[in-house]
């Protein structure tokens, strides 16, 4: 049966939907975070409501912090994800959360920014997921003059070159419903095509992503004699643009069509009202000449005391050893390009997929 209880104050209030998502949710989440990993097309897909609950902090006039979290065992777990939250909000939410529920010694954010200086209960804190976001400007001119020189050039002499070349070149958008199922198909097999290659065995999910780009998505094709040969698929919350993959057919690798659909991409972003687009992460130097800025989360795990932190110690230890792989891993980003790097890559990869075998 769901439940609600609320707590007020003069000028806030705090409430709880238990095991319920109520209807105005979906359009706070966008206002509030506009981020893809904090939308509820993206939980219904990729994640289970099954059992969600949802914490609703209220300012004067409107919903401020919308938290969907479960229960499992003595851990509440936060769905959300790519998200700031204020301190404030943050002591606010753990103290609810201790003394809403006696058992819960432990609640868990996979990707939060937020401080924690002088936080009121213990906490373990380390990077977790990064990505880079751009803020745009009003007019896709703008944004391509405020690029670098070289890489400004790089783009033209390479655009220049493929309609040069292909008469019958040409780059189309498709959004939701509108997008052909054997586009996203094709892209997402052009990527893993490239990463095979490399040595990395990663297989995409093609089946929720078809169904996230029914829902909020839009791509990017290329097309020479009417054949698609690049493309990015993209999704989009509120003003915000979320680039997904990115693939190109191998036979025309020279004229880095790569990276001419990910700047036609944000240029058509910018034409239909979008103020940030979000590149995803790894450490890549392309993202940064596009003026990509680095935007780090945090994994925060938060106990309600030392001694139900003790009484958890394999959640500490398993919150202690991700944190040192994330940071072996941005190491090795950070030498990608050398042989001992690729190496490990590689031989990590390995291991993952014999272990999935």
């Amino acid at each position: 049966m769901n439940t609600r209880d609320l707590v007020q104050s003069n000028e806030e209030s705090v409430s709880c939907y238990m095991y319920e998502i109520p209807p105005f949710v979906e359009k706070e989440l966008v206002r509030s975070y506009e981020t893809l990993h904090a939308s509820l097309p993206f939980f219904r897909i990729f994640r289970s409501l099954l059992h969600a609950n949802c914490y609703v902090a209220r300012r004067p006039g409107h919903p401020h912090t919308i938290l969907l979290f479960t229960c499992q065992g003595r851990s509440v777990e936060v769905l959300n994800e790519m998200i700031e939250v204020e301190q404030a909000e943050l002591d606010r939410f753990a103290r609810y959360v201790f003394s809403r529920f006696a058992r819960i010694d432990v609640i868990s954010f996979k990707a939060v920014k937020a401080e924690i200086g002088g936080f009121a209960f213990p906490v373990q804190k380390h990077d977790s997921k990064s990505t880079y976001v751009i803020t745009l400007p009003g007019k896709p001119e703008e944004y391509t003059a405020s690029i670098g020189k070289s890489t400004r050039a790089g783009l033209r002499h390479q655009m220049n070159n493929v309609v040069r070349d292909f008469l019958t070149f040409k780059s189309e958008f498709f959004v939701n419903e509108d997008v052909d199922e054997q586009y996203v198909r094709d892209i997402i097999r052009f990527s893993e095509q490239k990463l095979h290659a490399q040595g990395v065995n990663i297989a995409h999910d093609i089946d929720r992503i078809l169904a996230l780009v029914r829902a909020c998505g839009f791509v990017n094709v290329f097309l020479i004699d009417g054949r698609i040969c690049a493309g990015s698929i993209n999704y989009r919350v509120g003003t915000s643009c979320f680039g997904e993959v990115t693939g190109y057919d191998p036979r025309y690798e020279k004229y880095g069509l790569g990276k001419l659909s990910v700047h036609q991409t944000i240029c058509e972003s910018i034409r239909r009202g979008a103020r940030k687009f979000y590149l995803g992460g790894g450490v890549f130097d392309f993202k940064k000449r596009m003026l990509g800025v680095p935007l780090c989360m945090d994994e925060l795990t938060i106990y309600r005391s030392y001694p139900r932190m003790l009484r958890n110690l394999d959640r500490v230890l398993t919150s202690a050893a991700s944190g040192y792989l994330g940071y072996l891993k941005n190491v090795l980003h950070r030498h990608k390009q050398k042989a001992w790097a690729r190496y490990a890559f590689k031989s990590f990869y390995f291991f993952k997929n014999k272990i999935a075998d």
